[in-house]
């Protein structure tokens, strides 16, 4: 995959072949986030899988971090297509995925994030698969 960067003053694009990243201001908000922001991201991502943020999956996210981190973290997502939120998630993958069992939290966590509605969609089981195979 190529990558370019372009520069202006305070302002840098990342190209990538699949999308484009604006990195001052995103990837600023994501430097040296905390394993509870990190999983609290990949529970929004889960969460919105079906292109839709519920009351009840709110719910299992929010208690997981202070109402200021929530509110950022959110911000961030939100800001973000899904290979942004998949690049942010693959950055971090090493330091707080480093054995099966953080994997299989994360995982048990997306599972429960899909089930709080009326149970699992067909598209929530290809990403609960592909994350399996990715992390």
């Amino acid at each position: 995959m190529a990558t370019f960067f372009v520069n202006f003053d305070n302002f840098s694009l990342q190209i990538h072949a699949h999308s484009l990243i604006v990195t001052s201001a995103m990837l600023s908000q994501t430097d040296n986030w905390t394993y509870a922001e990190f999983h609290a991201f990949v529970m929004l991502y889960a969460a919105n899988t079906d292109g839709y943020l519920s009351r009840e999956e709110e719910d299992l996210i929010i208690p997981t971090l202070t109402a200021a981190e929530y509110v950022r973290i959110k911000s961030v997502f939100m800001a973000c297509d899904d290979a942004d939120a998949l690049d942010i998630i693959f950055a971090y993958r090493e330091q707080y995925c480093q054995n099966k069992a953080d994997k299989d939290k994360i995982l048990a966590d997306m599972l429960e994030i899909f089930e709080a509605n009326a149970g699992m969609e067909q598209i929530e089981r290809g990403v609960l698969h592909i994350f399996e195979r990715m992390l």
